[in-house]
C-alpha cells in the first residue's frame, strides 16, 4: 500500500501456493525489496524490483532467487552501502537419543536417526516416527528393517500412535491453508482416512481396547482457547462424546489400563488427571508438555520447563514426584522442541537432539 495507507493489494498473489513469505527489507537505494520465501520445503532469499509495487508494471513483478543451496536462508538484511546481504543460514538436523540412567546422559538410539514424534508398538517391536525435518510418517522394526513411508507431502504428520493391536496408526496432519485433521492409516500403508468430515482435531490417541479415538479441540484459530474440550469418537458407530468437565483442557493421554486420562490445562501450566471411576478431574502436577504413561500405568512422565528443565514422573499410588532426567545442557530438536518426548519400551525417555546449525552469513551481492 502507499505510505498514506491507500491502495492496499496483494503483492505476490498466486506466486506461491500456499503463501509463505516474510521478513523483507528494502535495499538502501530503495530500488529492490528482498525477502524470504519457503517453496517445496526449502526457504530461500528472493529479490524483486521496486517496479513490482506498481500495479501498472506487472512484467517487473516476478521475484528472482538470490540464494540456492542445501541450507535454509532467512531474514535478509542489506548492508548500509548495499554491497552485501546479511542473512541467517540454517541447517536442520536431529539425532534420536535415549536417556541412560547409569551415565545420566542422552546417548544415540536406533542409530541416531532423525526421528521426531516417536511412538512404539505395544509389543515393543515396532516404531512409528515423523522424519525430521521433512514431516513424513514412517514405521519400521526397531532394527530399522521393514521401513515403510506412510504419508507424503504436502501433509505434515505429527503425534502418531500405534493401535493396541499394532495394525493401524493414528496421527494428525497439518497442511498449509487447511485445518489440522486426525487420520488413521494402516501400518502396511495405504490411503489415510480422516476420523471426521470437518477436521479440527488435535493430539489423537487410542482407547486401550482400540475401538475409539480420543482427541482435543484446537486451542487456536478463532476459537476461545478456554472453550476447547476433549472428545472420543467410537470407530464402530461414529458416536461422538465429550469427556465431562474437560472445558479448557487439551492434549489428552489415555492410560494403558484405561482408568485415567492425563491432560494439560490451558489457563496455566497444570497437569490434570481424569478418573473414569469417579468422573472427576484432579490437578496432580505443574507443567506444560505432552505427558507419557509408563507401560504398566503406574507412572505418568512429564516435562518440566523453565530455568531447570527436566523430565519428571509422578507415581499414581501416592502422587510422589521424582526427577528422572536433567535437560539443562540438552539441545532439544524437532517440531515441538522442549515440549515433547517419548518413552522407550523400557520406559527410558527418548527425544530428538538438535544437531543442526544456525549461523549469520555475509553475501557479496550483485543486485539483479
Amino acid at each position: 500500500m502507499a505510505s498514506e495507507g491507500t491502495g492496499l493489494h496483494p503483492l505476490l498473489k498466486g506466486w506461491n501456493n500456499p503463501p509463505a513469505e516474510c521478513c523483507g527489507n528494502w535495499t538502501p537505494d530503495g530500488r529492490r525489496f528482498v525477502f524470504q520465501a519457503t517453496r517445496d520445503g526449502k526457504t530461500e532469499i528472493w529479490s524483486m524490483p521496486a517496479g513490482a509495487f506498481h500495479s501498472l508494471l506487472p512484467a517487473l513483478s516476478a521475484p528472482v532467487p538470490v540464494t540456492s543451496g542445501q541450507m535454509n536462508s532467512m531474514v535478509p538484511d542489506p548492508s548500509p552501502d548495499g554491497s552485501k546481504l546479511y542473512m541467517i543460514g540454517q541447517q536442520l538436523r536431529g539425532q534420536l537419543a535415549r536417556y541412560d540412567a547409569s551415565s545420566h546422559e542422552f546417548l544415540p538410539y536406533l542409530g541416531g536417526i532423525a526421528a521426531d514424534f516417536i511412538d512404539f508398538s505395544r509389543d515393543g517391536e515396532w516404531i512409528a516416527y515423523v522424519e525430521f525435518p521433512k514431516g513424513t510418517l514412517w514405521r519400521s522394526r526397531l532394527d530399522g528393517s521393514e521401513r515403510l513411508q506412510l504419508t507424503f507431502p504436502p501433509v505434515e504428520a505429527m503425534v502418531p500412535h500405534w493401535s493396541p493391536d499394532g495394525k493401524r496408526i493414528v496421527y494428525f496432519g497439518v497442511e498449509a491453508g487447511k485445518r489440522p485433521r486426525v487420520y488413521i492409516v494402516s501400518a502396511n500403508g495405504g490411503t489415510p482416512a480422516p476420523i471426521s468430515p470437518q477436521g479440527g482435531e488435535l493430539n489423537p490417541g487410542w482407547s486401550p481396547e482400540g475401538t475409539a479415538i480420543m482427541f482435543s479441540d484446537i486451542p487456536f484459530g478463532g476459537k476461545d482457547p478456554l472453550q476447547v474440550g476433549i472428545h472420543t469418537v467410537d470407530l464402530r458407530t461414529g458416536n461422538l462424546q465429550t469427556i465431562p468437565g474437560s472445558t479448557g483442557i487439551f492434549s489428552p493421554k489415555w492410560s494403558p489400563d484405561g482408568r485415567y486420562i492425563a491432560a494439560t490445562a490451558l489457563d496455566a501450566p497444570r497437569i490434570l488427571l481424569f478418573d473414569f471411576q469417579t468422573q472427576k478431574w484432579e490437578e496432580i502436577a505443574k507443567g506444560w508438555a505432552f505427558e507419557n504413561w509408563s507401560r504398566d500405568s503406574r507412572y505418568l512422565y512429564y516435562m518440566r520447563s523453565g530455568r531447570a528443565p527436566g523430565i519428571r514422573r509422578i507415581r499414581l499410588s501416592d502422587r510422589k514426584i521424582e526427577d528422572v532426567a536433567d535437560l539443562t545442557a540438552v539441545r532439544q530438536g524437532g517440531r515441538l522442541a522442549g515440549l515433547q518426548f517419548a518413552l522407550a519400551p523400557n520406559d527410558a525417555p527418548v527425544l530428538l537432539l538438535d544437531t543442526g546449525t544456525q549461523e549469520i552469513y555475509s553475501l557479496n551481492w550483485r543486485k539483479p
